[in-house]
């Protein structure tokens, strides 16, 4: 079904680095999947550093364009007794388009709203081309004094990490939305922008359903606080560890239609409240695969497009929902999210495609 759908949030350059082991020690803890912010320190060699001096050195691998130094991390990786310092090896890299922003637009085929910095700023001008190669609408909003923002972003592929190290300058430095998009549209989504961007953005009239998919630093900005604006929110998509970092999250909870909660391999819960008025939950488990992942990049914003899509497929409009349609709507998102894996470029898989898995029973 075609709809007109907005999209608010970033596209980054990505320049992802795959490694060949976990991330952490996985006596540390379970996989990683958290962005962080990021301060680069130029020098040689390529160490990825956390408040607590936790140490993790990355042996890059061949043709390896930079960053070189120490990158530190704004948020500690774990809380360990004593500072660790581990040694990975970098597999491959390459470079692709990223951001919570052009994944939705790009799932939903919608018009995307991001900030980008000045025509002859370079990455600016990659983000700008990777975008029309894909055929994603884009409406900029150019800062002349800043560059694109860009990401480091580490993954362990079948080991289920992912460490996206953000150097951010753009969209924190916009103030508001200039010029703000008020046509009418079915749905809009805003993802992982600074809080009083993502407010101002979920409050602009004319959408019928609004989705907000945060990041960590969404649940710890208290400026204003996610709770503030959730009543604005129709459905909250976001991982585990995200919504586990929300102080507030059970008032943010009874305040949106639709909260589903992502769990890596251990599938996703989608809590929603009956048309008896009951509150209710259904648990889907990861969809099997035949093979291991070779990315988990994407996944997050597969499942809550493919979840999204198909509840409003179904004639669900915000409020309560009919708990068949939510199991159908979560199950093909779990579908959705084991597709993916299998992409290690920018991209997501086609309604056919989910149909057919989901009839197979795993993807192969």
């Amino acid at each position: 079904m075609t709809r007109r759908v907005q999209v608010y949030g970033p596209a980054y350059l990505d320049r992802v680095l795959r490694i060949d082991r976990p991330l952490l020690d996985p006596a540390l803890g379970p996989s990683w999947d958290q962005s962080v912010d990021g301060r680069w320190e130029p020098g040689s060699g390529l160490r990825v550093i956390d408040p607590n001096e936790n140490v993790i050195e990355i042996e890059t691998p061949s043709g390896w364009p930079g960053p070189w130094g120490d990158v530190r991390l704004s948020r500690p990786l774990v809380e360990p007794a004593e500072p660790f310092h581990r040694v990975v090896k970098g597999s491959e890299w390459h470079d692709d388009l990223g951001g919570m922003g052009a994944g939705f637009a790009a799932a939903f085929g919608g018009e995307l709203r991001s900030v980008l910095g000045p025509e002859d700023d370079p990455a600016s001008r990659a983000i700008a081309g990777c975008l029309a190669r894909l055929g994603i609408r884009h409406r900029p909003v150019r800062l002349l004094d800043r560059p694109a923002d860009w990401t480091l972003l580490v993954t362990s592929a079948e080991f289920g990490d992912k460490l996206p190290i953000g150097f951010r300058g753009g969209h924190a430095a916009l103030k508001t939305w200039p010029d703000p998009d008020v046509e009418p549209c079915a749905l809009r989504v805003v993802a992982s922008l600074p809080n009083r961007l993502a407010a101002e953005a979920l409050r602009l009239p004319g959408a019928e359903v609004r989705v907000f998919a945060p990041a960590i630093r969404n649940m710890l900005d208290r400026e204003p606080p996610l709770s503030r604006f959730a009543c604005d929110i129709d459905v909250l998509s976001c991982n585990r560890r995200e919504w586990e970092s929300l102080a507030d999250r059970e008032e943010v909870a009874w305040r949106v239609s639709i909260l589903a909660i992502t769990d890596g391999a251990r599938g996703a819960v989608v809590r929603f409240t009956t048309p008896e008025g009951e509150s209710s939950q259904i648990r889907v488990p990861a969809f099997p695969r035949a093979l291991p992942p070779r990315d988990t990049n994407r996944a997050g914003e597969s499942f809550a497009a493919t979840l999204v899509g198909t509840l409003l497929d179904g004639g669900w409009t915000p409020g309560v929902a009919d708990p068949a349609l939510v199991k159908t709507a979560a199950e093909r998102a779990s579908v959705a999210a084991a597709l993916v894996l299998d992409r290690v470029d920018f991209g997501f898989p086609t309604v056919a495609a989910i149909d057919a898995v989901l009839r197979a029973g795993r993807v192969d």
